[in-house]
């Protein structure tokens, strides 16, 4: 497993683990690091010597939640500009494809609900994850409007558009607290869709 880009020791991967489900099992706030200790069959001395809080658990596990979304990976692949309908897709189904998973929805529902008593973790959430991989699709836009290949003047605003397509009927639902994993085949349907609609706006005329 990778944390923030680097190899992590099988001992260090396990308390991560177990850190992730004590949070999303009893919230931040009621989480403490002797819990997480014993979901790792581990000392609490153990914890501390691996993570020095518990702020710093939350943010090595939004650091590796956020490690499996390729945005980054696939903006910086010139395949993705042979074609903006293929980089769009890519770039859109790794957003669905992240979102997927019921403990990727369940971490923004416990950084919601925790963030009034502790607005740290909001921040991390977003400088950590959210906002790096946004980065790197409005870094994408912007090289397409560059070369003239499409007309984005603003593409922060197109790449918050972009992604408002795809989490508005796969994603705030179920943070929401509906049940229901959106199928592989609806995902893919959501992003076609998505990225159709954005190209009909964005192509130059």
């Amino acid at each position: 497993m990778a944390e923030g880009g680097a190899t992590v020791s099988p001992a260090r991967q396990k308390v991560l683990d177990a850190a992730v489900a004590v949070f999303l099992e009893c919230g931040f706030e009621q989480s403490s690091m002797e819990q997480i200790g014993a979901a790792a069959g581990v000392v609490r001395r153990t914890v501390f010597n691996l993570f020095e809080s518990k702020e710093a658990l939350f943010r090595a596990a939004v650091e590796q939640a956020w490690a499996s979304m390729p945005i980054a990976e696939i903006g910086m692949d010139e395949e993705a500009f042979a074609d903006p309908v293929a980089g769009l897709t890519r770039m859109g189904l790794a957003i669905s494809d992240f979102w997927a998973p019921p403990a990727a929805v369940a971490m923004v529902r416990l950084v919601i609900s925790e963030s009034r008593r502790f607005p740290q973790l909001a921040e991390d959430y977003l400088s950590l994850g959210k906002l790096p991989a946004l980065s790197a699709l409005i870094e994408y836009l912007g090289e397409w409007n560059r070369r003239g290949e499409l007309a984005v003047p603003d593409p922060d605003l197109a790449a918050r558009q972009f992604v408002g397509m795809i989490n508005e009927p796969l994603l705030w639902f179920r943070v929401l607290g509906q049940p229901g994993v959106p199928t592989k085949k609806r995902r893919a349907h959501t992003v076609d869709e998505a990225v159709h609609t954005f190209l009909a706006r964005y192509r130059p005329r």
